[in-house]
């Protein structure tokens, strides 16, 4: 068995030129001599059997002399940082809406996804609220509340005003 041929085996399409590498999931190494006209952006091929993966480079790097001829008669190592083009058509991609609006008014106001509203109002403005209301039962319910000495203790002094109101 020849070592030397596992150290590179992917064939690697870089402009029409074939070359040995090897491809560790976004990294792709390939040793050189003649440097490759590659860049950020261009789009590179793999053979995967019959078939060829696209794969787009993010990054390149070129280290001269950094093979030590292992596996390769080459010098050089070319080291990219690819996104895999063929599996990217295949991946669910995120939904992302922006919506601008350019003036909101109002109390209650809800923008966005999986997101919350939270209402706020003092008690004071319950009382006074429920007060002007034609709902015997609510203020039969706020006037029990009230009345609540746990609810008493927390709210104060103010308590006995409160039910005035009502």
């Amino acid at each position: 068995m020849n070592f030397d041929e596992l150290a590179y085996p992917e064939l690697i399409t870089i402009d029409g030129v074939e070359y040995k590498g090897s491809r560790n999931k976004n990294t792709v190494k390939i040793p050189y001599t003649d440097e490759p006209d590659i860049g950020i952006g261009d789009v590179i091929t793999q053979k995967s059997g019959k078939r060829f993966i696209e794969l787009k480079v993010l990054d390149a790097s070129f280290l001269a002399d950094g093979s030590l001829h292992v596996g390769t008669q080459h010098p050089h190592i070319l080291t990219l940082q690819i996104e895999n083009m063929t599996a990217s058509e295949h991946k669910n991609k995120d939904i992302s809406s922006i919506v601008n609006i350019g003036n909101i008014s109002g109390h209650q106001v809800q923008v966005g996804n999986n997101n919350s509203q939270i209402t706020n109002i003092n008690i004071r403005e319950l009382v006074e609220k429920i007060a002007k209301s034609d709902d015997v039962e609510a203020k039969g319910f706020l006037i029990k509340l009230l009345e609540n000495k746990t609810v008493a203790s927390v709210i104060g002094a103010g308590v006995t005003g409160l039910i005035g109101l009502l």
